[in-house]
């Protein structure tokens, strides 16, 4: 399994994909901030173990018609899905195609999944919570796991199952620790039950011979006060645009600035995007500025924790696994931040390499050629149409953007420079220029149409360092 899967993950992400170099052994070293990606069992790599172009993801996820059109309406449950496998012979597909997701997530030192729990002590769900720790246990040793119950689904749990889903957990090898030594358990929206039934959960793992140390993740970081007298570690679910991002003073300062007030040990969360068609609602991330923004809150915070939120969470379009849509751009980008957050300083750029970004369509909410329920924009700023490209330069250069037959371009210093221009219908291409001469170029393996079939404002993504995985799911 491990051979296998090693194998995937480095010939798909050998150095050269990446301008600048990856430090050897961060993973698990205890350098700080402790990297943990969101994983969500419900979208594994294989669901089925099928051919891609007729696995579960495409012939009912990504389809309009897909699930009996239960989603319909909204244009289908999904719009991303993970990079295809191919098909295993053997009957645990499962664990094998979770070992790539491992590996994929110790290549770029994430220190380990905080893997949501919908279930305790039995049923398939848990059954997918315990193999996420005994995949991890046999590929990557050192791969840490943390425990985070999902109290939206576990609202109506008692102390006591809890408690005896953590002492499974606290015998796992890998279950992720203090460095007390204590077990910690980092439930989301935490605030969805009392502090009294956490209280409670404390006491009586402690009288079975756990000492857990609690990281609530909270969707109201107000409510942080009502935690303080059981824990000192804090966390949130955060934001999703750029502006409430970086906003001094917003509701993400606010929060941050709280913790930092409690001398409490923080866990960022970093996001790439966020977009819900089965809720019909998204939130404008501007291409890559979201995720820059809340890595650059991770750099001046020197928090103790990171979460990517998410790994792999395709029914709210915010993972950074590599993905049919994004491919490894959101996950190229988290190897460079999480370099930076791990070493103190930027990664010096070895070779040049472009990042790109677009959408797949002209989106204006409500707008497709088929009707549908409008999608609903939240948070802060308004919609943006651009295509974007991230340079990463080893010395001045000039980037350019060509598009229906115009080039745009703009000069860029040594080390990771943006460029954006208005998105129109037609495919882009990009290249960095020096002496005259291209030394990085690459176009979208994706055309941006005017209207789309269906309301899309997922960023889509590629490299110029890798060659695009293409699968045509249309049915």
């Amino acid at each position: 399994m491990q051979k296998n899967a090693q194998s995937i993950v480095d010939t798909e992400s050998p150095a050269s994909a990446w301008p600048f170099t990856i430090s050897a052994s961060l993973t698990g070293s205890g350098r700080r901030p402790y990297v943990f990606a969101h994983y969500f069992t419900p979208f594994p790599l294989s669901i089925d173990n099928l051919p891609a172009r007729s696995d579960y993801y495409c012939t009912e996820y990504l389809n309009r018609s897909g699930e009996g059109s239960k989603f319909a309406s909204v244009g289908g449950f999904l719009r991303d899905r993970p990079l295809p496998l191919p098909r295993y012979t053997t009957s645990v597909y499962k664990e094998r195609a979770l070992a790539v997701e491992v590996l994929r997530a110790r290549k770029i030192n994430i220190d380990g999944f905080g893997v949501d729990i919908m279930q305790l002590n039995s049923g398939t769900q848990w059954d997918d919570v315990m193999r996420v720790y005994t995949v991890a246990e046999h590929v990557a040793p050192g791969f840490m796991i943390l425990a985070e119950p999902d109290m939206s689904a576990l609202e109506d749990v008692s102390v006591a199952d809890m408690v005896a889903a953590i002492r499974v957990i606290a015998g796992k090898k890998n279950a992720y620790r203090t460095p007390d030594g204590n077990l910690a358990v980092a439930p989301f929206y935490a605030e969805n039950a009392s502090q009294t039934f956490w209280s409670d959960v404390i006491r009586g793992a402690a009288s079975a011979g756990v000492n857990i140390t609690l990281i609530p993740i909270l969707l109201d970081p107000a409510k942080a006060t009502d935690f303080r007298t059981i824990t000192n570690s804090f966390s949130f679910w955060g934001v999703r645009t750029p502006a409430e991002s970086t906003d001094k003073g917003g509701w993400e300062d606010q929060a941050l600035t709280m913790f930092s007030s409690f001398g409490a040990e923080v866990m960022i969360p970093v996001a790439p995007q966020d977009a819900r068609p089965k809720d019909s609602r998204f939130w404008e991330a501007s291409n890559s500025a979201l995720f820059r923004a809340q890595w650059t809150q991770v750099l001046n915070w020197k928090p103790a924790y990171v979460q990517l939120i998410t790994w792999n969470d395709y029914s709210e379009t915010t993972e950074v696994s590599p993905s049919l849509g994004t491919q490894f751009a959101f996950y190229d980008l988290a190897a460079y931040y999480i370099e930076w957050a791990k070493t103190g300083t930027p990664p010096p750029i070895v070779r040049d390499d472009i990042l790109y970004f677009h959408r797949r369509q002209i989106f204006a909410p409500g707008r497709s050629s088929t009707p549908e329920v409008a999608m609903v924009e939240e948070g802060v700023g308004s919609v943006v149409n651009q295509i974007e490209m991230v340079a990463f330069l080893k010395a001045p250069a000039v980037m350019r953007i060509t598009l229906a037959g115009t080039d745009y371009t703009s000069n860029g210093v040594a080390g990771l420079n943006v460029f954006r221009v208005a998105a129109a219908p037609g495919t882009p291409s990009f290249a960095i220029l020096r002496n005259g001469a291209a030394v990085a170029q690459v176009t979208s393996n994706t055309a941006i149409v005017a209207v789309g079939s269906t309301q899309d404002p997922t960023y889509i993504g590629g490299a110029s360092a890798r060659a695009p995985v293409t699968l045509d799911c249309s049915h």
